[in-house]
C-alpha cells in the first residue's frame, strides 16, 4: 500500500510540475491538457474575479499567457497530499523576487492527475525558509 501511495505522490507531483512548466513556457497547449476537460474547475488569479467554469479559465490562461513569451514562475516547497481521488498540493509561487501562496486541487482522470483548482494569492511575509533557499548568501 505504501508503495502505491509513494508513486501517487509522485504522479500528482509529475501534473502539479507539469501546471508551472506550461506557466513558465508560456504554453497554452500544454496548459489546456494539465485542466480537467470538464465544464466546471475554478480558478483565483490574484486580483481577479473567481472563475468557475473551463470556458472562462482557459479564457483566462489564454490573456495571461498569449504573446507573453517565458514567464519567471517557479513553484516551492510543494506538500502534496491524496484524498481519496482528489491530490491537493500547497506551494509558494516565486516569480523574480515576488512570492504568492498557492492550492492546486487535481482529480484522477484514468492513470492521470488533472487540474480543477487553482488558488494563489499574496503572503503578508515569505516565510524564513523559502527567503532561505532564494538567496542562499544570507547563510
Amino acid at each position: 500500500m505504501a508503495d502505491n501511495l509513494t508513486a501517487d505522490l509522485a504522479s500528482l507531483e509529475f501534473a502539479n510540475d507539469a501546471f508551472y512548466q506550461a506557466f513558465a513556457a508560456a504554453d497554452l497547449a500544454a496548459m489546456e491538457g494539465v485542466w480537467a476537460e470538464q465544464p466546471t474547475v475554478f480558478c483565483c488569479h490574484p486580483g481577479w474575479p473567481p472563475l468557475t467554469s473551463r470556458t472562462e479559465v482557459m479564457a483566462s490562461w489564454r490573456d495571461i499567457l498569449g504573446g507573453a513569451g517565458p514567464v519567471p514562475v517557479a513553484c516551492a516547497a510543494p506538500r502534496p497530499a491524496i484524498l481519496g481521488e482528489v491530490g491537493l498540493v500547497c506551494c509558494y509561487e516565486r516569480f523574480s523576487n515576488q512570492h504568492l501562496v498557492a492550492t492546486n486541487l487535481f482529480i484522477r482522470a484514468g492513470d492521470r492527475w488533472r487540474m480543477i483548482h487553482h488558488h494563489a494569492g499574496p503572503l503578508a511575509r515569505v516565510p524564513e525558509e523559502i527567503a532561505a533557499a532564494d538567496n542562499p548568501s544570507r547563510h
